[in-house]
């Protein structure tokens, strides 16, 4: 009869842009962007081209927080496509 080829997978594109998302437990104003957060979740104003980069730059965003004892009031959930709201966003 018909000898029929396997149909191959659709693959979505690779994400071309990431966003960092943090939970925030105390109001936090980003002079950078001239903008307070108060508490919940919030994605970074920022873009970045690799997962990885968009890690790193959380590691140093959390870092640079003063004073550093506050740091134990914000926490990196992850970075995720930018146009992506993560579940636990909503």
């Amino acid at each position: 009869m018909f000898k029929l080829k396997p149909r191959p997978e659709a693959r979505p594109a690779p994400a071309k842009a990431w966003r960092n998302w943090y939970r925030f437990h105390r109001l936090l104003t980003i002079a950078r962007v001239n903008d307070t957060w108060g508490p919940g979740v919030h994605s970074g104003p920022d873009t970045f081209p690799t997962k990885e980069i968009a890690e790193q730059h959380a590691i140093e965003f959390l870092a640079n927080i003063k004073p550093a004892n506050s740091q134990k009031h914000f926490v990196h959930l992850g970075a995720y496509p930018d146009g992506v709201r993560p579940e636990f966003a909503d």
